[in-house]
């Protein structure tokens, strides 16, 4: 069995190819600070993490510096981690989520609102496109494995069931978060986004979401993608999920 420094240094390695520059972790203080423009989240690791024990909020604030530390430790406390599993990156996602969704409420906490001076045309603004992959520990029930499988028709990707569960999806990014959203409401033992990119992927089954049972398989079916994308979409998922 690996090692708690071995796995954090994998999980920091990681969680620097998904978000270049914007990590930092102090080994003597253990203090670990992830950054996105100008809202900053200030993690505190256990001596043992990830073996043992959860990161503690130290201080959290949004792009107008103000405190959200509160907030942050009380929407932790409302997703799904397990001790002795690796938690940052699901703590980073559960911060974005945050973030965005004071964005929504307050336009000042837009990055191109406080850059430009200005609100963008809503008839200007055009939608992007994301892919997500998502790390469970597992992925058994029928119920949630169809729940899975059924987002809008605009939505493509793979899941894999079993231990652990993997799910990729590609599409427009209102769509992609509305499923994955959902998704979230469900009873997981852990949910964790190990990859969110402005990017379009593409899979060798096409369309849809489809169901595949190995993980070579899932990695067949991208590296199966059309054009050259197909090799670093294989690179990119297998450092996502630790493989590599």
């Amino acid at each position: 069995m690996s090692s708690p420094d071995s796995r954090l240094s994998m999980e920091l390695e990681l969680l620097e190819a998904m978000y270049p520059s914007q990590t930092v972790f102090d080994s003597r203080s253990r203090d670990f600070k992830y950054t996105d423009s100008s809202s900053l989240l200030h993690l505190r690791l256990p001596e043992h993490y990830p073996s043992e024990g959860f990161p503690e909020v130290i201080s959290a604030n949004d792009n107008l510096k103000s405190d959200i530390r509160d907030r942050t430790k009380a929407a932790l406390g409302g997703i799904s981690m397990t001790e002795g599993e690796e938690s940052l990156d699901a703590i980073i996602s559960c911060f974005h989520n945050i973030i965005s969704s004071a964005a929504e409420t307050n336009p000042l906490l837009r990055v191109d609102t406080i850059a430009s001076g200005h609100h963008p045309a809503p008839a200007l603004m055009q939608e992007t496109n994301k892919t997500t992959i998502i790390w469970l520990h597992h992925l058994l029930a029928l119920t949630k494995r169809k729940l899975a499988l059924s987002p809008t028709d605009t939505v493509a990707g793979i899941t894999k069931p079993g231990y652990p569960g993997i799910m990729v999806f590609s599409g427009p990014t209102t769509a992609v978060d509305d499923h994955v959203n959902t998704l979230k409401k469900e009873n997981w033992q852990a949910f964790q986004v190990r990859y969110e990119r402005d990017v379009t992927w593409n899979f060798g089954h096409g369309r849809g979401v489809v169901e595949v049972e190995t993980m070579s398989e899932v990695v067949k079916d991208l590296e199966a993608g059309p054009g050259p994308e197909g090799s670093q979409q294989k690179e990119e998922f297998l450092r996502a999920v630790g493989i590599k």
